[in-house]
Formats: structure tokens, C-alpha cells, sequence
């Protein structure tokens, strides 16, 4: 029996840690193979036969999490995040700034404090709760239990009559590390969203002919054999046959390339193309959830899936350091209680522990450095969407571009244009420009910009060759190249021509003109392959187009690999079969699989929205010397994340051991842990000035 796919949005998850046990218990229901991708939030479910729904949910809950209801994690963290901005922000004016007091002044902060403790922290409460359910610690416990700590500890002081509290150290620090969640979710939802725009290139309906009668339906609904008609302009709604005689079509979206591709019936069409010329009747071969398009949708899922390397890194150390921290402050309380005998000083000891130890600067020491480099980077029109894939930059050793729109700018122009049969090359483009007015396919609108001086009537498309009209009294046909009068000199120049695509310009049996055609090569993309060259990368080219045009490409540039004729499948083909780390550079959904399979993904910014999405790196001016800049600036903040990890980590290692003595209380605790945060500010601030 084949087995059914199911996927579940998981509500609650925080770390990795989270999408391992879910996945665990998932797995416990009989039937179910499941697969927990923390990036995107979703349980991926294989089964065979029947299962309840309400089933899978109770083993989802049973773990501590539940199964979605469509809403957004920004949505419900917005609101806390603001809260929490605004009550610390003033929690620490009221606390620490000197001058301002008043009378009371300790239960204003106590009451600003509050709503932080229970609302903007109760994502960690929860996620403490859990985690404790199941035996285990995470950065959400320390998170929870320091700043819980602060807080009851401060109530029990104002209650006892002190003026001092540290009702500010229980704000700031949930306040501070939901600030590192929010930004750490924004970057995750990318997986998500190029899988969502991947699929955008399927429509919504199509019209599905049944007998005499035709029907709009919506396009899920689309079974395999149905008979359905697509019109010029509209894209196809899933695989199929062309039934038709002749179709025009436009398979940018598959491979990137600009030249549209002439079919006879009988050959194979693919979801998400653009039907460029008349009505094609398709018979479907698969549904739309089956579709190639929808298959290269799946690939990019399991791609991205894997990419949450540096989101998890705090993860791991948390395992052992959350569980330490605990046992120390629980030690320095009993020694000081029982072998010293100082309670009061053994209370503060222990909360000193806590709230030096919590991840403050931790929390902002990876959202820091993102925001910074994101401030370098759109001031060179260089986004950074994912820092998961920053730690691998340092690592790459080559650099793989898609040709069209990356290197190229895939824009069709005439290049040459031959005169023949005793007529000027010039003559015959002003007919065939006339011929070619008014029409939306790519070559006839590349032929067309050269302008005319003439008018041609009774336009007539040759099925399967180009099109002819009446130019002053004669039939002018622009055209593939053919049989003609003056075969033999046509063939000579053909024979003379660069690697571009060849249009004939004929009349009363004669070729009269050949037009050459090309791309050109994007401004500046000489000078990125021989800066990347000196960094010491290698550069390689994957493209869809003709064998001939790649080579030209590839010497021109000075590339050290190309390519011709790869489809998307053999572009990911090519990336499994490399072993050295590479970044992958494309604008196309085409492209979209290869930019979530490669270690570093490099979109352009006039590109598609699903290759932008599925990307590390968008260049947004689609200049591509600002390529080997993000590989640099990549670096740069990599290193710079690794360098605040190192001071956070650095506070508490010197700092708990100090705390323990009874040397550190809770408040001057506080204001080193503050020390801790600013540093890691000042670090990140610090590449501004290497910029």
C-alpha cells in the first residue's frame, strides 16, 4: 500500500531539542515515520493506511507542544517583544540612573517588573516547564529561573524594608534574549517562505476540457489524463503531453533561460512554464502535486531542513553549562548556610550565581553582529537573510553561478545583423522589425526594439519556424534558419557566426538577412571572477543553454569549469557530487533547489522571490562584484558572532567563581552582567569600523 504524506505545523518548539522530542513521540504512534524540521516548524508525516488526526495531535501534546493553528510565532511574539522593550528600558531608568528618586520609587520598578515576569517571559516559563517534564535543561531554564529568582528575591527585600532590588536584572534579561528569538524566527521563516513562492509559479485554476464543455476548476483538483487548455500568457497548471500541433513556450522558470523553446505535439510540458503563442491543448501526465515543479518544492524542504547548525550552537552548550550553573548556585548556598553559617550572605550568593550566569549577552551575541552586518551589507545593497550558513563562509573553496541573469543579464539583443542576396544587412532588419512589432516573444521583441520605418499587415505565425507578414509588396518571413535560393552563402555566413541564436530574414525564396542574437555578459562580471580568483576560489558555471554558448561564456570570463544543458535535477546533481564547501549563485526559480542545497546560497536581487528566499546572501543592485564583498562581510561577522559567544561565555566563566565566593552580590552581579551585554554591543559595532 503506498503510503500517505501528512504535514502538521508544531506550536511551541524554542530549540532543536524541542523538534527531537516531538519527533520522538511522533514516531511512537504505530504506522507513523515522522520528521521534525525545526527551520520551518513542521512535522513531516509518512503512513500507510488510515489514522486519526486527533491521534497525532494527543502524541504532539503529550510531548508538551500542540499542533498549529495557522497563526504566526512573529505575530505572538511582537507584542511581548515591544512590552518587554518599554518596561525594561524604564525599569532601568527608575533603578540605576542616579538622581532620579522618589518615594515608592521601589514599588514603581516592582510594578514595571510584573508584567515582564508574567507575560513577556512566559514563553520561557513554558518552555522551562517542559524541558523539566522531560529531564532536561535548556537556555529558556536559565532564562526563567534567573530572572524569577531576581524578582522574588527583590520582592522579599522590599518587603523586609531594603531599598535595594533587582527588579531590573528580572526585565532586562527576558526582555533582551526574546529580542535574540525574534530575530533568530525571522531567519528561520525562510525555508518556508521560497517553498511558498517555489509553488507561486503553479495557478490557482485552469480550464479543464470534458466533452463539448469546458470548466475552470481549481488546480489541485487536476487529475492525471485530463485534457486541459492553456492560452497565450498563462502559465501550465502541472505536467503533461502537448496535444496540439505546435506550441511556443517559455521554460524560464525550469531552466532559466530566455529563449523560448518550440514544441511539436507529443512532447512533454512542465508545470510552471508560460505558453507563449495561441492555445495549446496538454494532456496532464501528473497532478499538480505531482508535478515537477512541486517536486523541486520537496527538494528544497529537505534542503533547507538541515541548515540550523549555528541557531543550535547555544543549544549544545547549554546542555552541560545550565545543568552546572544549577549545581553551583544550589553548592554555594549550602556552603554558605551550613558551613559558614551565614544564611542572608548565602542567599545572595547563590542568586549572584544565577544572574550572573544568565544569557544576556548570549542572547544578543548572535542577533548583534546579524544587524550590523545587515547595516554594512544594504549600504553595498548586500543582504545577509540566514546566519546559520555564516560559519560555513570561511570554509568555501569555489563559487558555482547560473549563466542567465548572474553572468549574463539574460536580456536577448541583436548582436550582428548580415546582409545577403544583394541586400544590406540594415535593409533587411527594418522588414523583419516590422514583421515583428506588437509581438511578446522574446526574439521578435529583441528584433522589434531596433525600430522601423515600414508597416507589415497580414502577419501569419509558421508553426514551429517564426513568423511572416506583408513589408511594400512583399511576403517577408523572420524565421529559423532553412532551405533558400542562396544556400550556399547563407551557410557560409552560418559557418561564420558566433555562438547566438540565428534568425533568417527571406522573401520570393531567398535568405536576405541573418541576425545574431545573445545575452551579453552582466557589467562587472570579469572583474568578480578575477577577485574571486584571488581570493583563492575556483569558479565553475551550471547552465541550461547550448554547449557552444557556455564555451564562449567560460573563456571570455577566464571560468575554470562550465556546464551546458542543466536542469535544475542536474544542478543538484552536480552540488551532491562536489566535495569542496561551495556558495551557489542564481535569480531564477530554476535555481531556487541548487540555492537551498548549496552550503551558501547567493541570489539576485531582480531575480525570482523564491530564489531570493531560499538564499543566505541577495545582492539587491544584481551587481555581481558585490559577491566576493558578501563572502568577505560573511567572514567578518562569522568571526565577530564567535568573538561575543567568547564574551559572553567569558563573564560567567571568570565571574560565577566570584559570585560563589560571597565577593559579587546580586546587584553589582547585575551591572556585570550589563558590562557583558555592552561589550558584546561594542564588539559588534566594532566592524563598522573595519568597513
Amino acid at each position: 500500500m503506498a503510503n500517505n504524506l501528512l504535514e502538521l505545523d508544531i506550536e511551541g518548539m524554542t530549540c532543536t531539542a524541542c523538534a527531537r522530542r516531538v519527533e520522538k513521540t511522533l514516531n511512537k504512534v504505530d504506522g507513523v515515520t515522522a520528521y521534525v524540521d525545526f527551520a520551518s516548524e513542521k512535522a513531516h508525516l509518512q503512513f500507510a493506511g488510515q489514522i486519526e488526526l486527533e491521534e497525532l495531535k494527543q502524541a504532539v501534546e503529550s510531548a508538551g507542544y500542540k499542533v498549529g493553528e495557522g497563526k504566526e510565532e512573529l505575530k505572538t511574539l511582537r507584542p511581548r517583544l515591544l512590552t518587554g522593550a518599554v518596561l525594561s528600558v524604564l525599569a532601568i531608568l527608575f533603578s540605576m540612573v542616579p538622581g532620579i528618586e522618589f518615594p515608592g520609587q521601589q514599588y514603581f520598578v516592582w510594578a514595571l517588573a510584573t508584567p515582564v515576569i508574567l507575560y513577556v517571559s512566559f514563553p520561557f516559563h513554558a518552555a522551562a516547564i517542559k524541558n523539566l517534564r522531560h529531564g532536561d535543561t535548556t537556555m529558556d531554564t536559565l532564562v526563567s529561573l534567573g530572572s524569577s529568582v531576581a524578582y522574588l528575591y527583590s520582592v522579599y527585600l522590599v518587603l523586609t524594608g531594603s531599598m535595594h532590588h533587582y527588579f531590573e536584572v528580572s526585565a532586562v534579561v527576558p526582555s533582551v534574549v526574546l529580542l535574540g528569538r525574534f530575530i533568530e524566527v525571522r531567519a528561520r521563516r525562510s525555508a518556508t517562505d521560497s517553498v511558498r513562492a517555489l509553488l507561486s509559479a503553479i495557478p490557482d485554476s485552469a480550464t479543464v476540457i470534458r466533452g463539448d464543455t469546458r470548466e475552470q476548476v481549481p488546480t489541485h483538483t487536476l487529475k492525471k489524463g485530463d485534457l486541459v487548455a492553456v492560452v497565450a500568457g498563462d502559465r501550465i497548471p502541472a505536467d503533461g503531453k502537448l496535444v496540439s500541433e505546435f506550441a511556443s513556450v517559455d521554460n524560464s522558470t525550469l531552466t532559466g533561460e530566455s529563449l523560448p523553446v518550440e514544441l511539436s505535439a507529443g512532447a512533454d510540458l512542465s508545470a510552471g512554464a508560460t505558453v507563449l503563442s495561441g492555445e495549446v491543448l496538454i494532456a496532464l501526465t501528473a497532478s499538480a502535486g505531482t508535478s515537477r515543479l512541486s517536486r523541486i518544492a520537496d527538494l528544497v524542504r529537505e534542503a533547507t531542513a538541515s541548515k540550523t547548525q549555528l541557531g543550535s550552537l547555544t543549544d549544545r552548550i547549554s546542555s552541560f553549562f545550565v545543568p552546572s550553573v544549577i549545581v553551583i548556585s544550589i553548592l554555594t548556598y549550602l556552603v554558605w548556610a551550613f558551613a559558614l553559617g551565614d544564611t542572608t550572605r548565602a542567599f545572595e550568593a547563590a542568586v549572584a550565581v544565577l544572574v550572573i550566569a544568565c544569557p544576556c549577552a548570549l542572547g544578543i551575541a548572535v542577533p548583534m553582529s546579524l544587524v550590523v552586518a545587515t547595516s554594512l551589507g544594504t549600504k553595498k545593497s548586500v543582504v545577509i537573510r540566514n546566519p546559520d550558513s555564516l560559519r560555513l563562509l570561511a570554509k568555501i573553496k569555489k563559487v558555482v553561478f547560473d549563466k542567465t541573469g548572474t553572468i549574463t543579464d539574460g536580456k536577448l539583443r541583436i548582436v550582428a545583423a548580415h546582409g545577403l542576396g544583394g541586400v544590406h544587412g540594415s535593409e533587411a532588419l527594418n522588414k523583419a522589425a516590422a514583421v515583428e512589432a506588437g509581438s511578446k516573444h522574446p526574439v521578435a521583441m529583441a528584433i522589434a526594439a531596433s525600430g522601423s520605418s515600414e508597416t507589415a499587415t497580414n502577419i501569419e505565425e509558421l508553426a514551429g519556424r517564426g513568423v511572416a507578414g506583408d513589408v511594400d509588396g512583399l511576403r517577408v518571413s523572420v524565421e529559423k534558419p532553412g532551405a533558400y535560393e542562396n544556400q550556399a552563402e547563407l551557410d557560409q555566413l552560418i559557418s561564420q557566426a558566433g555562438p547566438n541564436t540565428l534568425v533568417v530574414i527571406a522573401w520570393e525564396g531567398w535568405a536576405h538577412g541573418l541576425l545574431e542574437l545573445s545575452d551579453g555578459i552582466r557589467e562587472g562580471a570579469k572583474e568578480t571572477v578575477a577577485e574571486l580568483h584571488d581570493m583563492g576560489l575556483r569558479v565553475a558555471m551550471l547552465s541550461g543553454d547550448n554547449q557552444r554558448r557556455v564555451d564562449a561564456v567560460a573563456t571570455e570570463l577566464g571560468l575554470d569549469e562550465a556546464l551546458a544543458g542543466a536542469t535544475p535535477e542536474g544542478k543538484l546533481e552536480y552540488l551532491a557530487s562536489q566535495t569542496e564547501r561551495l556558495a551557489m549563485v542564481g535569480d531564477g526559480i530554476n535555481d531556487v533547489a541548487a540555492l537551498a542545497q548549496a552550503d551558501i546560497g547567493i541570489a539576485m536581487g531582480s531575480g525570482a522571490q523564491a530564489a531570493q528566499a531560499a538564499s543566505a546572501i541577495t545582492i539587491l543592485d544584481d551587481d555581481p562584484r558585490k559577491i566576493p564583498y558578501s563572502l568577505r562581510l560573511g567572514r567578518r561577522t562569522y568571526r565577530n558572532i564567535l568573538q561575543n559567544l567568547g564574551w559572553a561565555f567569558g563573564y560567567n566563566v571568570l565571574l560565577i567563581p566570584v559570585a560563589g565566593a560571597g565577593l559579587l552580590n546580586p546587584m553589582l552581579a547585575g551591572v556585570a552582567m550589563a558590562f557583558s551585554s555592552v561589550s558584546v554591543v561594542a564588539n559588534a559595532l566594532r566592524m563598522k569600523l573595519s568597513n
